[in-house]
């Protein structure tokens, strides 16, 4: 009930929801008596700055028999502009007795940290910030537990991460899925990288585990050059 998407939205659909709570509640209570695992609600903080009403939305969810909510600081008419306001989901914390996770602007694990600290919810969902990078969750790991937070991979551990992936894809739903996938999950391990924009149009064309290994040890080795080149810092 959090999705912002026009086609879903235009159909009275995701965060559209938030504009007709009753139906919401009558979703959430349907889905809950028709199976036997806990049943959760992510929403946002409102449709707009008119409607901001997440405190009372997460109490209707508790009450039609939610285990838990996900809130998004967010209004659906800020989509993902702006900042996610805590203030929000702290609110709707200190309201509710069911579980409470934040959701938005988690880039680090220092993020995670900050957003447990501040609003005293009992998780975060990490979304955007994993794209590319699922070093983010141990890096939220350390923070949370107070150790140091590792490094962050370089460039070529991000390329073989890549490539380990598409993999995995591959063998679980099969090469085609997995590569059409990876035109858009490989721009984004890309993404601050030097000659990305380069590669990229290479990138929107794989069709095949071949082409996948093919363009990332190009970009290997672009980077193995650049880093070989004394005059590298003056360019």
């Amino acid at each position: 009930m959090g999705c912002p998407g026009g086609k879903v939205v235009s159909s009275g659909d995701g965060s559209a929801l938030m504009k007709t709570p009753e139906k919401a509640r009558d979703v959430i209570e349907a889905v809950v008596k028709s199976v036997s695992c806990p049943v959760t609600v992510k929403f946002r903080k409102g449709f707009d700055s008119g409607s901001v009403n997440a405190v009372e939305f997460g109490k209707m969810c508790e009450e039609a028999g939610a285990s838990a909510v996900t809130v998004h600081g967010r209004t659906r008419a800020q989509m993902y502009s702006g900042r996610a306001d805590r203030e929000i989901i702290r609110a709707v914390k200190a309201a509710l007795t069911i579980p409470v996770f934040g959701n938005g602007d988690i880039f680090t694990g220092g993020d995670a940290k900050r957003m447990l600290d501040f609003t005293g919810c009992d998780g975060v969902a990490i979304a955007r910030g994993a794209m590319g990078s699922p070093w983010i969750f141990r890096e939220a790991k350390a923070a949370l537990e107070g150790r140091e937070i590792p490094e962050p991979p370089s460039y070529i551990e991000r390329l073989e991460m890549a490539r380990r992936q598409f993999e995995l894809a591959a063998s679980d739903r099969g090469e085609r899925t997995a590569c059409l996938e990876a035109r858009k999950h490989l721009a984004w391990y890309i993404k601050g990288m030097p000659y990305a924009a380069y590669f990229r149009d290479r990138i929107m064309s794989v069709s095949t585990l071949h082409d996948i290994y093919g363009v990332t040890r190009d970009i290997e080795d672009a980077l193995r050059e650049r880093e070989r080149r004394p005059d590298r810092d003056a360019r």
